[in-house]
């Protein structure tokens, strides 16, 4: 459906948004690379020392990780095929814990 006249940005406010839009997603992006490595750096004495107990929980945290990996693999325009789905190793992350 068009937008009707109303509706309409001007032009300069047009790629104004875009490029807002645009160095959003840029940043997001380089910060899940940050928090990728994170937890690549972790080893489980860093994880025993926080109490992070074995099994489902580190379980996930690789999960978690991967799913970042993936997403950055395509950002680089590489083709990725996930064991899960990226939404499920995060919402795995974001309600369980």
């Amino acid at each position: 459906m068009a937008l009707t006249e109303i509706q309409l940005p001007n032009k300069s406010n047009f790629y104004a948004k875009l490029q807002d839009a645009a160095n959003k997603l840029d940043k997001t992006m380089s910060e899940y690379k940050r928090i990728a490595e994170f937890i690549d750096r972790m080893d489980s004495s860093d994880l025993d020392a926080m109490t992070v107990e074995a099994g489902q929980a580190r379980t996930d945290l690789v999960a978690f990780k991967q799913a970042i990996n993936d997403m950055l693999s395509l950002w680089d325009g590489n083709s990725v095929t996930p064991t899960i789905a990226p939404s499920e190793a995060i919402d795995r992350i974001r309600w369980v814990y």
